[in-house]
């Protein structure tokens, strides 16, 4: 079963200088979800346990291939996903399988299975479990699905959950991560080139001269990014007047959201995420 429960909804991260994908996920929680499952006995005992018909397929094939058949098969169980690895990496696993269903078969005597049989097993492993590779089809369904989603939140975080849940449900194989990075960055462009649009048609002139001015200003300014996001320093009558001049600035723009947030179907959820961004800019 995927692992869902530990993605939280948190600050977004910005992604390395080198990187045009969104950061969305530690490299621990990627492990989490992607890295190659490590079994203890029990896991052992109930991930490599075989049906009949998972028992039949498997041993129609040579002892060998069987033994990495219900490995895959027992791996497939746990995440949802094929994995790369060495014989060398999974002896302990590969060693439970053959004294529990192939007897009398060496595991320090196995080879990985060729590239073209290893992609027979594995369609072999789809069918038995009833799922299907990620395929054109299945990407324009996921993406069809992220673009309503990102009409609720425009988190990543949410969208990959989302993502996630939606391939599980449909019992499609999950992409790579950097698949659903580029999936997700697209949905949360196509949804701010709408929002955008929708601004541009209905922001008064006024507002429209406020943000300007107000991406405009210069470094000491009372009203730029930088110190509109820091709290008064006190209660004094300067500090005071400051607070009222900006409420003043601000009040054509906050009534222009005020009708804004529900023309453009922007949720609270939204809200909250595209708040956030403040912190990332200056």
């Amino acid at each position: 079963m995927l692992a869902l429960a530990h993605l939280h909804l948190q600050r977004p991260r910005m992604p390395p200088i080198d990187s045009h994908r969104l950061s969305i996920l530690s490299k621990s929680e990627i492990h989490a979800l992607y890295g190659i499952p490590v079994f203890n006995d029990a896991d052992r005992e109930h991930y490599f346990d075989m049906s009949p018909a998972e028992m039949a397929s498997a041993q129609a094939r040579t002892q060998g291939l069987g033994v990495f058949q219900a490995l895959e098969l027992g791996y497939f169980k746990s995440k949802r996903q094929f994995f790369n690895f060495q014989t060398i990496d999974v002896q302990a696993d590969l060693h439970h399988i053959a004294h529990r269903h192939f007897w009398g078969i060496d595991t320090k005597d196995l080879r990985l299975p060729v590239a073209k049989t290893r992609a027979r097993i594995q369609q072999t492993i789809l069918e038995l479990c009833a799922y299907r590779a990620f395929d054109a089809s299945a990407s324009a369904e996921l993406a069809n699905r992220m673009l309503r989603m990102a009409a609720i939140s425009t988190h990543p975080v949410y969208l990959l959950r989302e993502a996630l849940q939606h391939l599980e449900s449909n019992r499609v194989v999950a992409p790579k991560y950097s698949t659903l990075q580029d999936l997700i960055g697209a949905v949360l462009e196509r949804e701010s080139l709408r929002v955008t649009r929708i601004m541009d048609e209905h922001i008064p002139a006024d507002v429209k001269k406020t943000l300007d001015d107000l991406l405009q200003g210069e470094d000491g300014d009372m009203l730029t990014f930088s110190a509109i996001k820091r709290e008064p320093k006190s209660f004094s009558v300067k500090e005071l007047s400051h607070e009222v001049q900006r409420r003043q600035f601000f009040a054509p723009a906050h009534e222009f959201a005020l009708t804004f947030v529900p023309l453009a179907g922007v949720s609270s959820e939204s809200i909250k995420y595209y708040a956030s961004l403040v912190q990332f800019y200056t």
